[in-house]
């Protein structure tokens, strides 16, 4: 865990609002059913992340931190919102529960921290908040994330395993340096969608009766169509949703497709995908060229098979 403060973080402001998480704050429902919204942190909420840590019971819980004195906590929180890079998870009922932080010691290094408040624990917030931030860390160009853990939280050392760091020290028995190396973790998602997207792509026209979607989302298993005009412009998607209602199977698509459809674009990267998926719960999306045309779809079994194709 991170011990001091005094480093000073570059300037990234400008770069956080051209983040992905940043244009798309990441919603997930933990182990418990409650609806967790990760988002940058922001002026609005400091007070909010310093009543989380005051509340932390029992403090030194971690590697002496949070401080027990309330004038070291503070002091410690402050710091960490001046110089780190932070993230926040929220509940909307019991407000911040999770904070993560990336601490930048160089421009290509930055060490880690994520804290969840003891009530919320185990139930998923800590994999959300550091999946999030290596993806940050990635957006924001580093080449590497280090992390301290102790040996003995291997809860904390499972979670970060499952996210991908690996082990810089071979002795488990005291405190354990963890990392993550980002160059390679980019290299796997710096392909294009249109690298990866499946091009034979079933699609319907605004004129097709519903019945024949109907038939096509059984025969065909597919859980959306794309809807196209003549000029294969995408124009809406229909979903297995949309005919659950019996009298929607006697229209026509037009009449009750989703005209706001979320799509990619074919240079856009993979990892403006998995951001996108996981923001909004999606699992695959139409693919656009620069026309609007449609030209295939991408999933999260493409993305898949773009991983087992590097081993």
């Amino acid at each position: 865990m991170i011990q001091a403060v005094s480093r000073k973080a570059p300037d990234v402001n400008q770069d956080l609002s051209d983040t992905s998480i940043h244009a798309f704050p990441h919603a997930f429902i933990n182990r418990r059913g409650e609806p967790i919204l990760i988002k940058v942190l922001d002026e609005r909420r400091h007070q909010g992340l310093i009543d989380m840590y005051l509340a932390f019971r029992p403090r030194n819980y971690f590697s002496g931190l949070p401080p027990a004195d309330d004038d070291a906590c503070l002091k410690w929180v402050g710091g960490m919102i001046a110089d780190g890079i932070n993230l926040i998870a929220l509940c909307f009922e019991e407000g911040i529960v999770g904070h993560s932080a990336l601490f930048p010691t160089d421009h290509e290094t930055c060490e880690f921290l994520v804290v969840v408040s003891p009530p919320s624990q185990n139930i998923g917030i800590g994999t959300e908040l550091t999946r999030c931030s290596i993806q940050l860390a990635d957006e924001l160009g580093f080449e590497k994330i280090a992390l301290h853990v102790e040996a003995k939280n291997h809860v904390a050392r499972h979670v970060y395993e499952k996210c991908g760091f690996q082990y810089d020290t071979r002795d488990l028995r005291d405190e354990v340096d963890m990392s993550v190396d980002l160059a390679r973790w980019r290299s796997a998602t710096e392909a294009t969608v249109g690298d990866i997207m499946n091009r034979n792509v079933i699609a319907i026209g605004p004129e097709t009766p519903c019945r024949f979607a109907l038939t096509v989302f059984l025969e065909d298993r597919v859980a959306t169509l794309p809807v196209i005009d003549g000029e294969r412009r995408l124009v809406g998607i229909l979903s297995e949703t949309d005919l659950l209602i019996e009298a929607n199977v006697y229209k026509k698509v037009r009449e009750i497709l989703t005209r706001q459809v979320v799509a990619l674009h074919e240079k856009e990267s993979v990892t403006k995908a998995i951001a996108l998926f996981r923001s909004r719960k999606l699992r695959c999306v139409p693919v656009v060229n620069r026309q609007k045309e449609l030209v295939g779809v991408v999933g999260r079994k493409e993305i898949l098979h773009h991983y087992l194709k590097r081993r």
